[in-house]
């Protein structure tokens, strides 16, 4: 069997199809990666990549998929609902198959002196291959967004690990670690009141930060303008404790306590098998194809 890495670019851009495609074009075809999924968002306004490969194959499309990023995507003309500090904003690693997380780690290290020095991009690292304890978690690197970067400027706290000591005029900066495991699920509510959203979504955290449930889950309340709802997005960071069923079946309960009903779900992405906890169905969730499953891809 050959070393496999998983890289799940973000990008900051939901709403143009023709500059996403345009992104997995250049991943797609710079090495021997697979696209497994690429989806977009226009009130996130903000699009996902998740491609499986070789190292060196993630390394040569990861910087690819940057590099169309920075050409294409202003940041400066950006609005949009999802914390970001960069057109491409967080480039994660995660070792699937035959790879260590050391691994993973220098590679991440490649792909963001690739980006500070071809494409004169800032780079912060953060979770494992964070090079300072206060860069380990993303939230704190994207605090503020790009315009408070902008404001403060890249001193003190905000240096980058590499690369320029200025945020690039038009595509910021960007955030790349190696990872464990995540997996990206939402759920709408049938309700445009955002404070709905932003209450559970508050009580998730505080539990997750008590230690009472939710290990490692973050949670945002968000407003989706194009559907006139609200959406609790979340982050399953340690999905081996806590499954999507068990995400989903604490936000139902809240809203149905509140009177109000789930309408759908989502999974962002690509996700293990045993990580939903629940078939689609019980979950309000769409079927996801074999090719989403990264089971699939093992075998």
């Amino acid at each position: 069997m050959s070393k496999l890495i998983q890289c799940v670019p973000n990008f900051s851009e939901g709403r143009r199809a023709d500059v996403v495609q345009a992104i997995v074009n250049a991943i797609a075809g710079s090495s021997d990666v697979r696209v497994i999924d690429h989806s977009m968002d226009a009130d996130h306004n903000r699009s996902v990549v998740t491609f499986l490969g070789a190292p060196e194959d993630v390394r040569r499309s990861a910087v690819a998929g940057a590099r169309a990023a920075v050409e294409l995507i202003d940041l400066n003309a950006h609005t949009g609902e999802h914390p970001r500090i960069g057109a491409v904003d967080v480039i994660p690693v995660v070792p699937i198959r035959d790879t260590t997380m050391a691994e993973a780690v220098a590679l991440s290290y490649e792909i963001g002196g690739d980006i500070a020095d071809e494409l004169h991009v800032p780079v912060y690292f953060y979770e494992q291959s964070a090079r300072s304890e206060n860069r380990a978690n993303l939230a704190e690197i994207r605090r503020g967004g790009f315009e408070a970067l902008k404001q403060s400027g890249l001193k003190g706290d905000r240096e980058p690990d590499l690369g320029p000591s200025e945020l690039h005029p038009t595509a910021g900066a960007v955030v790349v670690g190696a990872r464990g495991p995540l997996v990206a699920f939402n759920v709408n509510l049938a309700i445009n009141d955002i404070a709905v959203a932003l209450a559970i979504a508050s009580k998730m955290r505080k539990l997750r930060d008590t230690g009472v449930a939710l290990p490692g889950v973050k949670a945002i309340g968000v407003f989706l303008k194009s559907r006139n709802l609200v959406q609790v997005s979340t982050n399953i960071t340690q999905p081996d404790k806590v499954s999507v069923h068990e995400v989903y079946s604490f936000i139902e309960a809240e809203a149905r306590a509140m009177g109000i009903e789930v309408l759908e779900s989502e999974v962002i992405g690509a996700i293990r098998q045993s990580q939903l906890g629940a078939p689609s169905s019980a979950l309000k969730l769409n079927e996801l194809p074999p090719e989403r499953i990264i089971d699939y891809w093992m075998r």
